[in-house]
C-alpha cells in the first residue's frame, strides 16, 4: 500500500473535481482502511465546505473586476 502522503494530492483533486473514476475509488478504498486519512479528507471538505458559505454570502463592489482587470494589463 502506498504512504499517506501519497493521498494528500489526490484527496485535493477528488475534492476539486478533477479526478478521474479510478483516483477516486483508489482513494476512497484507502479511507476505508486509514483513519488518519479520512479525518483529513473529511477536514478538507468542512473547510471548503465554509469557505463557500462564506464567500456566497459577500457581495462584489461594482467596477472590482474591472479594477483588477487594469492592473493585471498596467502589470503585464
Amino acid at each position: 500500500m502506498a504512504k499517506c502522503t501519497e493521498y494528500v494530492d489526490l484527496v485535493q483533486l477528488v475534492l476539486d473535481g478533477e479526478a478521474s473514476r479510478s483516483q477516486e475509488v483508489y482513494l476512497k478504498r484507502h479511507l476505508k482502511m486509514c483513519l488518519k486519512c479520512l479525518e483529513h479528507y473529511k477536514l478538507d471538505q468542512e473547510i471548503r465546505k465554509l469557505v463557500q458559505l462564506k464567500l456566497a454570502s459577500k457581495e462584489v463592489p461594482e467596477g472590482l473586476a474591472d479594477t483588477i482587470r487594469t492592473k493585471i494589463a498596467k502589470s503585464a
